[in-house]
């Protein structure tokens, strides 16, 4: 599928908290305690958490297992995931955090690429930029709630 269909999004939000109590939350198994429907198993992971290299899987509703690859991890500054799901579409989640005063600016940036025309249409139809920003902005709640701020 040569050039296949690519959806890029990019959002920056404002959390309460230390940068590196915040960072911290954007671990799978972290997660599981901020996330409401987040479900994830880790397979490697020499820590346990996330780090670079780990990977994990979650699942979705009708779609197959999606394998995730910690590609980047810089404690405080840098974390960036690339997700597969088999037979549909490749997404790189990255999120890079800075203090500023007493909140963490988190920019966070999808690129979600089809791997197939099935892919193309569930890109298409199931991720758009209001999605985005809506689930990206609601971490602004959930993160320092999570960390009992």
């Amino acid at each position: 599928m040569k050039n296949a269909l690519r959806k890029k999004f990019t959002h920056t939000i404002y959390v309460k908290g230390d940068c590196q109590a915040v960072f911290k939350a954007f671990c799978p198994e972290a997660e599981k305690k901020w996330v409401s429907d987040w479900e994830s198993t880790m397979l490697y992971s020499k820590s346990g958490i996330a780090e670079k290299n780990c990977v994990f899987t979650t699942t979705q509703q009708n779609m197959p297992e999606t394998v995730w690859v910690c590609s980047v991890y810089d404690v405080g500054r840098e974390v960036e995931y690339v997700r597969t799901t088999p037979g549909h579409l490749v997404s790189v989640i990255n999120i890079t955090t800075r203090q500023l005063g007493e909140d963490t600016e988190c920019t966070v940036k999808y690129v979600h690429t089809a791997l197939t025309a099935v892919g193309a249409q569930y890109i298409l139809s199931h991720l758009s930029e209001e999605q985005f920003i809506a689930q990206i902005v609601s971490w602004e709640t959930a993160i320092p709630i999570y960390l009992g701020k």
